[in-house]
């Protein structure tokens, strides 16, 4: 099984929103007093940077060696580097904590228009810091020369199914999309060693997907899963993890970004996959383009 690459190296120097994205990203598979320690830290980011780890360990009534463990599990030498990444920001921005707005139903047309234009961005923005390019290289390398490609997703990622469906049939990948639970054990128990699953799940929880991407596993298949948080059930049955950092921080947004970070890293697996085809990608897109032209024509 391929190890975890998210997570980057402990000598390379990461800044604030990185920092916060880790933590966000960690937040799920986190003991009781770990998330006691990111709850605090999250809320009150310019306080922690100037406090040290034993203040720290008697405000939010932790002992300093856990605090010492939460930081290194974060890939940071130590508390002292830790706070040295806090106060880091590469760009003047506000960190990652803070830089989503939320939406009122008493706002007006402009101002939710705004927010939700910006907090799309900033999904953007933090779903490529967190994207590793020599995984998402891994499972464009598998999909390349897979006999079959199966994606496995349901709620708010079947829209990052059809997607998947349109791209790649597009390119002549023997693609097929399933959201369906019944219809996702039963194709995945059919799979073998030529053949890559595919298991998106904003959670990494989602029972049917994660059994699924198991079913397929033990047959011999090639798996890769999309999620927004790491050591869950469904990154213990990926051999590529793919990760995404969305946010949804209200009800009226829940779904919302983690879609667009989903679709934009099919989107940019689907490229990949092109490029290493070339040739025969270009051959295969104007195929199916040639047959979509003809069939308006005859019904315009």
């Amino acid at each position: 099984m391929m190890k975890r690459t998210r997570m980057k190296s402990h000598n390379q120097q990461i800044d604030s929103r990185q920092l916060f994205l880790r933590i966000r990203g960690k937040y799920s598979s986190m003991t009781k007093a770990a998330k006691k320690i990111a709850d605090y830290i999250l809320a009150n980011y310019e306080e922690t940077k100037y406090m040290s780890i034993s203040s720290l360990a008697e405000e939010i009534n932790v002992s300093e060696s856990m605090i010492t463990k939460f930081v290194r599990a974060l890939g940071v030498r130590g508390y002292q580097d830790f706070k040295v990444c806090l106060a880091m920001s590469q760009d003047n921005n506000a960190p990652a904590a803070e830089i989503f707005g939320v939406v009122s139903l008493d706002d007006d047309a402009a101002s939710i228009c705004r927010t939700m234009y910006m907090n799309n961005v900033e999904t953007l923005r933090d779903s490529l810091s967190v994207l590793n390019f020599k995984d998402a290289e891994k499972a464009a390398e598998l999909i390349s020369r897979a006999r079959r490609v199966e994606f496995y997703g349901s709620g708010g990622s079947t829209i990052a199914l059809a997607d998947a469906l349109a791209r790649f049939h597009r390119i002549g990948i023997m693609c097929f999309t399933y959201s369906d639970s019944h219809t996702q054990l039963m194709s995945a128990s059919l799979l073998g060693k030529r053949d890559v699953a595919v298991g998106i799940s904003n959670s990494g929880r989602s029972v049917s997907i994660v059994e699924s991407l198991e079913i397929a596993k033990k047959g011999g298949a090639s798996t890769i899963c999309i999620t927004n948080h790491e050591e869950t059930p469904l990154t213990a049955q990926a051999d590529v993890r793919l990760y995404t950092a969305s946010r949804d921080v209200d009800r009226l947004s829940e779904n919302l970004h983690s879609r667009i970070a989903e679709l934009s890293l099919i989107d940019s697996i689907y490229v990949i996959v092109a490029s290493k085809m070339k040739r025969k990608a270009l051959e295969n897109l104007e195929r199916t383009a040639d047959v979509i032209r003809r069939h308006r024509l005859r019904i315009t």
